[in-house]
């Protein structure tokens, strides 16, 4: 069984004819109309954009020190304690 969202936002764009004509060639070959193959590649490189920005990668070095700084934590500083004892903000609902 499929689902099928809505589609109720438009996207347009202007292009060369070549760059057109190369991307419909593309999306024949994938199967799919023009708009599906330029929305599934948009995703794609949106998705893994996305990703690239939220994920914090760490070499095997970076993640020992990583470990060993959460195992290990140094006292607070001075200026540490100092925020600790500042008020809290009330923050809006």
């Amino acid at each position: 069984m499929s689902t099928f969202a809505i589609k109720d936002a438009r996207l347009e764009l202007k292009t060369t004819a070549e760059a057109k004509e190369f991307l419909s060639k593309a999306a024949v070959l994938q199967g799919m109309d023009l708009s599906s193959f330029m929305i599934a590649s948009a995703m794609d490189r949106a998705r893994a954009i996305v990703r690239d920005h939220t994920a914090i990668a760490l070499s095997a070095k970076g993640q020992i020190e990583l470990a060993n700084l959460l195992q290990h934590q140094p006292a607070p500083t001075d200026a540490m304690q100092e925020l600790r004892r500042q008020p809290r903000l009330k923050v809006r609902e």
